[in-house]
């Protein structure tokens, strides 16, 4: 019997791995798997709708604001629309914001995690994969990306620690679920500012956090922001934003000024 498409695209991947492994070619296997991965393919597209919206909503001078800056990817873009911006960015562990402000020496760059509530915590970083990071452990972690440590971090609030005269005119929050306590902790500068906001948010993050998307939803209309996919859909109404929790599909998300 013929194979299934999902399990030829399954083989290719075991082989193409196989092959990365004795020629010395991983990093450029890494791009071609995800031709084969829905995820990642996922991931490829709203990266690239993550750079046009910050695109339209940057000029030269705009100021923007990175949670969760990680390696610095969506940073880099940042910098290279905004040059002559003023930027924040956080990121709680010390390696990779060390690495930031190196790399980036006119960003301001925190080593702290964002809340609602300002204080210290235990934080989980995911050693082979610290993108997935967070406050809290998720559940749903790869097999080859179980391996963590838990360090000590700084927890602060965006609303205390962003000065008063800066005017951010795009927020990237990628926090692994903890999005809404993020956001709760920065609802003046939201509302003062009405930024556009690019968020994950999804089932196996903010659940851990007892948090819902209705909550979310409010939080952000209360703030003047409508919510759309970054594929266009939207904006989302509360009962039709909460039914996306646990969408296969969706789990990046814009917030756009009224």
């Amino acid at each position: 019997m013929a194979p299934t498409l999902s399990q030829a695209a399954a083989l290719l991947r075991r082989a193409g791995r196989s092959g990365a492994a004795r020629t010395g070619n991983a990093e450029r296997w890494s791009e071609l798997e995800s031709v084969f991965d829905p995820g990642q393919r996922r991931n490829a597209r709203d990266d690239y709708a993550t750079r046009v919206l910050l695109t339209g909503a940057l000029r030269e001078h705009s100021c923007a604001i990175d949670i969760g800056a990680n390696n610095g990817a969506i940073l880099e873009q940042i910098v290279a629309v905004a040059p002559e911006g003023r930027h924040f960015a956080f990121e709680p562990i010390p390696a990779l914001a060390d690495d930031l402000r190196r790399r980036f020496p006119a960003v301001t760059v925190t080593t702290a995690a964002l809340s609602d509530v300002a204080g210290t915590a235990q934080f989980t970083v995911v050693v082979d994969a610290p993108a997935l990071s967070g406050l809290k452990r998720r559940e749903d972690l790869p097999a080859e990306t179980r391996r963590t440590e838990v360090i000590g971090v700084e927890v602060v609030r965006l609303d205390d620690v962003v000065p008063a005269d800066a005017s951010p005119a795009f927020v990237k929050v990628d926090v692994e679920g903890a999005e809404v306590g993020v956001l709760r902790g920065a609802q003046q500068l939201l509302a003062k500012h009405r930024p556009v906001v690019v968020f994950e948010h999804g089932s196996g993050g903010a659940d851990l956090y007892g948090e819902t998307s209705g909550a979310l939803w409010d939080l952000l209309d209360g703030c003047g922001l409508r919510i759309f996919d970054l594929e266009g859909r939207g904006p989302f109404d509360r009962s039709t934003f909460e039914g996306l929790f646990t969408s296969p599909r969706s789990w990046n998300y814009a917030a756009i000024p009224r």
